[in-house]
């Protein structure tokens, strides 16, 4: 490829010199055609100078350059713009910026103009002999120049350098230096690095822009100037640098001529350069004692860009040129400087451009710094040199302070996901620089609460946490008011992140002024009270209530209202005030649906809370439809991991296993569970209490697959978890409490009675203490609390303690009718299980004993009905109301006990189609039939043995045979035989 390239450029260069030698012999040709049909007369002194040639004048200091590479389209241009001879003036400026490469170019040119036309006369003058001396005035040297006859056909190149400003001195006849080669015939090339101080000369024509090298010929130049030991880089390699040095010869030259002195190697010195700003400066620098290029000539002092000298020529300038530096210089956004007068900014933009300091992309509406530029910026403020005055420190502070303000302005809002540039441009923007003023740190918090907010709508609430704990140390101490809307984030967080602690002592500190922030903050606190179920709730139901009739009777908007409703019913559902709780949720949807659509955030958040109260209300299939349309929608909106998703997933899996048939049905709940506990112990923490309550969730599910050994060992990980939790009584916390309840019912199954009961009575009295004023009367109770009454009273059954057992259970279906209404589940549970114990204290006498058992009918059928309503006939908990009646009609004899084998039939064989042989409650119910069939006929002995024999055996298999409950299972398999011996 290089070869090719070679001989293009040959073919090109030769194409260029015949062209220019065809062009001076036709001027040449045409001068003498003149001097041939003059007058005679002059004939001799033509004929003396022809005789007497002077030597070419060719006036330049710097020799041709073997080693120049590239820039063929430049040097075409170059020629095409030469016009030697001709009475128009050719005016050719080659600007770009600093160590593009200007010199090397200009020699090239005037070295080939030489070689195809030795009589043009070339003149060069450089910045030293432009400037004044001691003895002269600017541009004497350049005047004598101008005096001179050399005709048309000569050349006047003007290097100036980084100090263009020489051409605008005055010279002896008190006449601009530029204005003065206006006398000059011939041809004059200036070297300048802006098209605006070129166009000084040539006007709007005859500029030659000179750009980046080309690629190739960049690698050439690169290998050129690399030692030998440095040569074995790969291409790849060396491809990188150039590329890292923007294609600057003066750059590419300086890498090289480090990387050889300092016997690094290519790709050590591609590490570090790219590490940081710091390593650049360094490399690019003085590294005594090996590398010191000079300050006029390096790349970062002024041999790419003057930045004292701009600074001080375009003073006004000079404020983009740093704003943009502050920002970091790539990609910069239009719409930050959007405050700017525009036509100021189209100026600006016109200057800079012509300066090749800056770029712009119309497409993506951004500005970029050419790379060196900016650190050449970079190394003047920081280790360059030091002529700042105070002054200028004090206007680089004002500049840095509007950019800040502008860029904070402008920063994207938590609804904007493209925010890479953004965050990486703020990290450059803070580091390094003080806050000194409170404008400044409010700015910066605004920036980091904005970063919080987006982080919080995406779910990741620890990384907003951060964030905004960023903004609050950011921010002055106290708060100033005006900001009290980064302290409410912080609080929100907290909560979300269940650091009670933290968010107590925010506010405690927190005094806001009268109006929204004093009604927040009662809020907040109720928040606090419910979390920690402080006075049964009562204090949190209050607070809620004055918040609403506040927001009511003031100019609050309606969605807060409506968040002080769904509050306020969130409250009333801990207190289990569930009918209550749904009336103020409901009032709460259907003012968020009205104001604010049916798909808006928190208008699911109100869905969601009403499914968590229905569900609790026993409103099983109404409380799934809302919490899958919470669930939908929240997938949609907030995303499949978010948070709040998250908790509406699990929220219908707790539904979807409280009506759970089959093993299937368990299944699907189980899935969303693990999956909801995994996500969350990574977004939230794995001691989150929503996490804990998965697994605690997780534990029922276990429990009722009969998977009593699994159910005890989580719900035991969850009790240690909430005993550890962020409440102010974590080992009474309601939480708590429930776990614990959950483990006296895994005990009651898997152990018996006997071991449930301290913990069972222990539970019982802890609810009673903690979310009641413990009278046990009237409306003084909770339905946590009437949970436990109702279990100790199945736990005293089974300990042969009728008596009391009957008077809980009795009070505590008198307490739910009152508490839950009468079609409750939890109502019609305590409905058969009070008909259950009172047939297991049977009156003695017939009459009594009929009459009883009438009115244990009664109960079963009734119960039965409802919970066949709620749940199906195959519910677990409507199996265990029909066994309860199976029972009792067993109980009565007679024509009943046909009935209770069909029902006793139909109970088994429901359990085996859901959950399987090896079920407990499957198993139960195989042992129960087999006694059924056997006491209806001699004649089923064998089947009912049969029948007992794989009951016992499936739970030897299924839990071992010195299990308590096969233990168990063979006691009453040999009582079965002591009562039907073999026939």
């Amino acid at each position: 490829m290089e070869q090719l390239s070679e001989s293009l450029s040959q073919i090109l260069l030769t194409t260029f010199d015949t062209v220019t030698k065809n062009l001076v012999n036709h001027v040449q040709n045409s001068t003498a055609e003149e001097f041939t049909s003059g007058d005679l007369n002059e004939a001799p002194v033509v004929q003396d100078i022809v005789a007497s040639p002077s030597p070419p004048v060719f006036k330049v200091p710097h020799p041709r350059n073997p080693d120049f590479v590239g820039r063929i389209s430049a040097l075409s241009q170059l020629f095409g713009m030469w016009n030697p001879g001709q009475i128009s003036q050719a005016r050719i400026a080659i600007v770009g910026l600093g160590g593009v490469g200007k010199t090397e170019l200009a020699i090239e040119f005037v070295h080939r103009v030489r070689h195809i036309s030795p009589t043009t006369p070339v003149f060069w003058f450089g910045p030293d002999d432009l400037k004044s001396t001691d003895e002269s005035v600017p541009g004497s040297q350049l005047d004598e120049c101008l005096k001179s006859e050399c005709g048309s056909d000569g050349m006047l190149v003007l290097d100036t350098g980084d100090d263009f400003e020489v051409l605008l001195q005055s010279n002896a006849n008190s006449e601009r230096l530029i204005d003065s080669l206006h006398s000059f015939e011939g041809t004059i090339i200036l070297l300048a690095r802006s098209s605006q101080n070129a166009s000084e000369l040539t006007g709007s024509h005859g500029i030659c822009e000179i750009g980046d090298l080309e690629v190739e010929a960049s690698v050439t130049l690169f290998r050129n100037h690399l030692s030998p030991d440095a040569s074995t880089a790969t291409e790849t390699q060396i491809q990188e640098v150039v590329a890292l040095m923007a294609y600057l010869p003066r750059a590419i030259i300086q890498a090289a001529e480090v990387i050889s002195r300092t016997g690094m190697k290519v790709s050590q010195f591609l590490d570090m350069y790219q590490r940081a700003d710091q390593f650049k400066l360094r490399m690019l620098g003085k590294l005594e004692p090996v590398s010191s290029p000079e300050h006029s000539l390096s790349v970062i002092g002024r041999g790419v860009f003057d930045v004292r000298k701009f600074r001080k020529t375009y003073h006004k300038f000079s404020r983009f040129l740093y704003q943009l530096y502050f920002l970091g210089g790539d990609s910069v956004p239009w719409k930050i400087f959007s405050s700017a007068d525009p036509l100021d900014m189209v100026i600006t933009m016109v200057l800079l451009r012509g300066h090749f300091l800056v770029t712009e992309d119309v497409t993506n509406q951004t500005y970029t710094f050419h790379p060196l530029v900016y650190l050449a910026i970079r190394n003047s403020l920081g280790v360059g040199e030091s002529t700042e005055t105070e002054d200028d420190i004090m206007e680089e502070r004002k500049w840095y302070e509007d950019i800040v303000l502008a860029f904070s302005r402008e920063y994207p809002d938590s609804n904007q996901d493209s925010r890479a540039w953004w965050k990486q441009c703020f990290a450059h923007l803070i580091g390094g620089y003080s806050l000194h003023n409170d404008s400044l740190k409010a700015a910066v918090a605004t920036i980091y609460h904005r970063e919080s907010t987006y982080f919080k709508r995406k779910g990741m609430y620890v990384e907003a946490l951060k964030m905004i704990e960023l903004a609050r140390h950011t921010l002055p101490d106290p708060t100033p008011p005006e900001q009290l809307a980064i302290v409410q984030e912080h609080v929100a967080l907290l909560f979300s992140l269940a650091k009670y602690r933290d968010m107590h002592e925010i506010l405690q500190r927190t005094s806001p002024e009268k109006g929204p922030g004093v009604l927040w903050k009662k809020r907040m606190q109720a928040k606090l009270e419910q979390a920690d179920c402080a006075n049964q709730y009562d204090s949190a139901i209050e607070m809620f209530r004055q918040v609403l009739l506040s927001a009511e009777t003031s100019d609050e908007s309606e969605t807060s209202i409506s968040l002080s409703m769904d509050d306020l019913g969130m409250a009333l559902m801990y207190k289990g005030r569930f009918r209550d709780a749904a009336s103020e949720c409901r009032k709460a949807l259907a003012e968020r649906k009205t104001s604010l659509g049916s798909s808006y955030p928190d208008t699911l958040t109100s869905c969601h809370n009403l499914a968590e109260i229905l569900k609790r209300d026993g409103q099983i299939s109404e409380a799934l439809r809302y919490i899958q349309g919470a669930l939908v929608g929240r997938e949609s909106i907030l995303g499949v991991d978010h948070p709040e998703t998250l908790h509406s997933r699990f929220v219908k899996a707790s539904i979807l296993r409280c009506k759970a048939v089959s093993t299937n049905d368990f299944d699907e709940a189980e899935t969303l569970v693990l999956g909801c506990m995994d996500r969350l112990s990574s977004v939230l923490s794995s001691s989150h209490p929503l996490v804990i309550s998965c697994r605690s969730e997780l534990a029922l599910i276990m429990f009722a697959r009969g998977n009593y050994e699994m159910a005890e060992q989580m719900n035991q990980a969850a009790l240690n978890a909430r005993e550890q939790g962020p409440w102010l009584e974590a080992s009474t916390h309601p939480d708590t409490l429930t776990s614990k309840h959950q483990l006296a019912e895994v005990f009651r199954l898997k152990e018996g009675c006997k071991s449930a009961d301290v913990l069972s009575e222990t539970v019982f009295t802890d609810r009673t203490a903690v979310l009641t004023n413990g009278t046990l009367a009237e409306n003084d109770f909770h339905p946590d609390q009437l949970t436990s009454l109702h279990h100790r009273a199945i736990v005293l059954s089974g300990l042969k303690q009728h008596l009391p057992a009957l008077q809980k259970i009795d009070l505590a279906l008198t307490a739910r009718k009152a508490l839950l209404g009468d079609d409750h589940p939890d109502v019609y549970m305590s409905m058969t299980w009070k008909g259950e114990i009172m047939r297991a204290q049977l009156p003695r006498y017939q009459s009594e004993r009929v009459q009883t058992l009438d009115t244990i009918e009664s109960l079963h059928k009734q119960a039965l009905e409802g919970l066949s309503w709620i749940f199906g006939p195959e519910h677990r908990s409507t199996l265990q109301c029909a066994t309860n009646l199976a029972l009792l009609k067993n109980e009565r004899g007679g024509s009943s006990k046909a009935e209770a084998e069909t029902m006793y039939r139909q109970i088994y064989k429901s359990y085996q189609r859901n959950l399987g042989d090896l079920h407990p409650e499957t198993l139960k119910a195989k042992g129960r039939y087999a006694e059924s069939i056997r006491a209806s006929s001699v004649s089923n002995h064998s089947q009912a043995k049969k029948l007992w024999r794989e009951s016992c055996a499936g739970f030897a298999k299924a839990y071992g045979p010195d299990a308590w409950v096969t233990v168990k299972a063979y006691k009453e398999y040999e009582k079965f035989l002591r009562t039907y011996p073999d026939p």
